[in-house]
């Protein structure tokens, strides 16, 4: 129902510096067309062809490890085409991330893995490049997880883009099923199963030891980044549930603009008169002053929130002048009312930095890292972002 072109993650840049991926693909070609070109012309038969090089568990060779990859069904070429618009499409930007000599290996050293990994199964013969071009599709997973794959869609939608992780995981969850199938007896396939599942194994293993051993640079579309925020994402709604001292208001507090009920004669007199106080004071661009009343109209009101502006300078006057946890409470108070104001993630990278760096709690500024939208923050703090980030683990 589709058929797979081609992944956004490619650059016209890329694309002149990719060697391996055209070349494998014109071996594949060159040795089935050998296959055939041989027995017309008397040299040999189709059947000693492939028997001399595919892989099997009864006359097992090592070098067949790697000859029977770029063997592929000999009764129809869709095997062959199959595995070529795969290894086309992911192929390419995969070589482009990691390098052609580190590409070459992982290919054919995946593509022996996952043969070696079907014949101890299935105890037969083994040929295609299914289980190479899986292993790449695991590199690519584990280098673009947030990648979308374009093709073309057979029942009528035309070229259509579809994120590569669905793709990926679908054909991996097919392979699955089939092999668990055959492993209980319920029926044989003639799919590699075995051999795309630990191609892909391979694939990502190698991709994210890369990045691990910082072999690769680290990027925001990697699986690593990909895991990392969601850890941190997790820290950052567990924090937020016990309550601490940057998360959003308890239950029992009022929500921001409002007084808890049954409190508003105590509390109106009193607040309208110290936000009037910070107000002056602001204007006046007396901050000390300012942070001095909001600290005291917090003692009063735990959840009170200025207008954005002010927040933000009496938040940072706050940590200025040596009250860090209250500007911390207080910079958390302006995220959780204003979430899409175009300061927002700023505010949060402060806050980052005054919890891991000043209030010495790395694993809450890791929650808060965790939500910041990278693509809001100004180009100018990004460096000093992924900076905080390694910093904290």
């Amino acid at each position: 129902m589709f058929i797979p072109l081609g992944t956004d993650r490619l650059s016209p840049a890329h694309r002149r510096r990719i060697i391996v991926v055209p070349a494998l693909l014109a071996l594949n070609v060159a040795v089935y067309a050998a296959g055939f070109w041989g027995a017309k012309n008397g040299m040999w038969s189709v059947e000693s062809f492939y028997s001399t090089l595919h892989l099997d568990w009864r006359a097992f060779t090592w070098w067949s490890l790697f000859t029977y990859q770029f063997l592929h069904d000999p009764n129809g070429i869709w095997h062959l085409v199959g595995n070529m618009f795969f290894l086309w499409t992911f192929g390419l930007a995969a070589e482009a991330r990691i390098g052609r000599v580190r590409f070459l290996l992982a290919y054919l050293i995946g593509g022996a893995i996952a043969g070696g990994a079907q014949i101890l199964v299935s105890h037969g013969a083994v040929i295609g490049a299914s289980g190479s071009v899986s292993t790449v599709a695991g590199l690519f997973i584990a280098l673009f997880p947030g990648a979308s794959v374009y093709g073309l869609s057979l029942i009528g939608l035309g070229i259509v883009a579809i994120p590569a992780s669905f793709f990926i995981i679908l054909y991996v969850a097919i392979d699955v099923v089939d092999a668990l199938l055959e492993v209980t007896g319920v029926r044989r396939s003639s799919v590699g199963n075995f051999a795309h599942l630990a191609g892909m194994a391979f694939g990502a293993g190698v991709g994210l030891l890369l990045l691990y051993t910082k072999q690769l640079p680290r990027t925001d579309t990697d699986l690593l980044h990909s895991i990392s925020q969601w850890k941190r994402r997790r820290a950052f709604r567990a924090a937020m549930r016990e309550g601490n001292a940057w998360s959003a208001p308890s239950a029992s507090a009022a929500p921001p603009g409002r007084v808890a009920a049954g409190a508003v004669a105590a509390h109106s007199e009193v607040e309208r008169a110290f936000r009037a106080e910070i107000a002056t004071f602001h204007a006046q661009r007396d901050f000390s002053k300012a942070a001095d009343r909001y600290r005291r109209l917090l003692a009063d009101r735990g959840d009170a929130v200025l207008n954005a502006e002010v927040q933000i300078d009496v938040a940072t006057q706050l940590v200025s002048d040596g009250d860090p946890t209250t500007g911390a409470h207080a910079l958390s108070l302006f995220i959780v009312r204003f979430p899409n104001d175009r300061r927002s993630e700023e505010v949060k990278l402060l806050l980052a930095t005054v919890l891991a760096r000043t209030l010495g709690d790395p694993n809450r500024a890791r929650g808060v890292l965790a939500d910041i939208r990278e693509s809001l923050l100004p180009h100018d703090r990004l460096s000093y972002y992924h900076n905080l980030m390694d910093e904290v683990g």
